[in-house]
């Protein structure tokens, strides 16, 4: 049994360098020989709603999942903060049916282990700004205006203007190892020791975490570009590998 997975890649045009980052992970020959290949949230800087132009710009990462499914694997997407409301968008334009996209959550359980799956903003339990933030992008709403009314150029700039705003606020005061104990403290709280492994991203930390007292393990790629690697975890035995 194998799982590849990967997060916060933040493919913002095509061509750029996290845009090949994402190609050479969906063609790595690991994740081709993967039963598991798992996008963790943030993959893109800026993907909201079901619009064409988001599958004309990436057409060749939908093409590879297709072909990740047409080679028999399970893939997942797990939306994040920058890329929601993506379910119209892999049914109905990509025709990628058979990928499961999902804003919350998912246990797996894989040859006798538990695998708590998610883009793992949740581990980030005291910014409740944030998660009133979420909760309000995430709404039926927010869906519905992303689904039917807001065109492609107001939604692009208004996303690409408030990120470039959340992007310099973070980099003032991003403190990875203060990040790092964040992440780590509030998995213990979130999943509490109850599955053998947490796959995660969001922080932009790389981590591998035993909890506690526990036999789980927090799995963090970070951000993909700072990193160079993806997680693969073959057997249940946890590595992270080169993506250069």
């Amino acid at each position: 049994m194998k799982i590849s997975a990967i997060s916060d890649v933040h493919v913002k045009a095509p061509n750029d360098d996290a845009d090949r980052r994402l190609s050479m992970f969906l063609a790595h020959p690991e994740v081709l020989s993967s039963d598991y290949v798992i996008l963790l949230g943030d993959i893109y800087d800026l993907m909201v709603g079901p619009h064409a132009e988001y599958f004309q710009q990436f057409r060749h990462h939908f093409q590879a999942m297709d072909e990740l499914l047409r080679l028999g694997k399970k893939v997942y997407f797990f939306e994040g903060n920058h890329d929601v409301h993506l379910e119209k968008l892999f049914r109905e334009i990509c025709k990628t049916s058979e990928v499961v996209v999902s804003q919350r959550p998912i246990v797996l359980e894989l040859d006798g282990k538990t695998y708590y799956v998610s883009h793992g903003d949740e581990h980030e339990v005291e910014n409740l700004t944030y998660h009133r933030y979420m909760r309000f992008i995430r709404s039926r709403p927010l869906k519905f205006i992303a689904d039917y009314i807001m065109p492609y150029r107001v939604l692009n700039y208004l996303g690409r203007r408030a990120s470039k705003v959340s992007r310099k606020k973070g980099m003032k005061r991003f403190d990875p190892e203060a990040v790092r104990q964040t992440f780590r403290e509030g998995v213990r709280k979130t999943t509490e020791g109850k599955f053998d492994f947490v796959l995660g991203g969001h922080s932009h930390v790389k981590d591998l975490y035993q909890i506690p007292g526990t036999s789980s393990f927090y799995l963090n790629n970070g951000y993909a570009l700072n990193s160079k690697t993806f997680i693969c975890i073959h057997d249940h035995v946890v590595n992270f590998l080169p993506l250069e």
